[in-house]
């Protein structure tokens, strides 16, 4: 069964950064974007980061990257030579993606997030002193998800969310292993407020 250790979840802590660009419509977004996961019911943190555009109040557009930070291990006894095998399983992957703000007034934002992506996993199996490993595969992978962000003051804010992990590729062994639901919890600096907390003190 898939458990959120209190140590994933304090790892799962992001920041968000945006700044006014020159064009009042659009401002530039970066981001952190870290999540808790699973590959077969074990516990997982993707690191990751978005760098993209806002247009007004409506939508953001962009690029990300994002990976494991440890690999999944898996062990089971041979039925051929009846020794005990190492599986080792991680990934990583970038993608483009758009968020649909969908509510935005006062403090709190509520918006869906859309992130499709290319990537490979990476398998290492060790047999006593032999170790094999293959990157032979493509992932082509889609992420959905809700998420709620809420300004404590100009300078902070949180978020949290949940979504999906799926893969376009339907294959048995691929999505059994890698399609898996998203966690998420933010914490949101806005480099603006601090810039105009800065410029009050002067």
């Amino acid at each position: 069964m898939f458990k959120i250790s209190p140590l994933l979840f304090v790892l799962l802590v992001s920041f968000q950064l945006s700044a006014q660009d020159s064009i009042p419509k659009w401002k530039s977004n970066f981001q952190f974007d870290n999540r808790i996961s699973s590959i077969r019911d074990n516990s997982i943190v993707l690191i990751g980061a978005k760098y993209g555009y806002q247009y007004k109040k409506l939508t953001r557009i962009g690029i990300g990257a994002s990976f494991m930070l440890k690999p999944v291990e898996f062990e089971y006894i041979s039925k051929k030579t009846s020794r005990v095998v190492t599986n080792k399983v991680d990934f990583w992957y970038f993608s483009i993606y758009n968020d649909w703000i969908l509510y935005h007034r006062h403090h709190f934002e509520v918006f869906v997030t859309e992130q499709v992506g290319f990537g490979k996993p990476r398998y290492v199996r060790e047999l006593g002193d032999e170790v094999l490993s293959s990157t032979n595969v493509d992932l082509y992978i889609n992420e959905l998800s809700t998420q709620v962000n809420y300004k404590i003051s100009p300078v902070f804010g949180v978020g949290a969310g949940i979504g999906y992990r799926s893969l376009f590729n339907k294959q048995s062994l691929l999505t059994s292993t890698f399609d898996a639901p998203i966690y998420m919890v933010k914490f949101i600096v806005y480099p603006e407020g601090v810039i105009d907390l800065i410029k009050k003190k002067r």
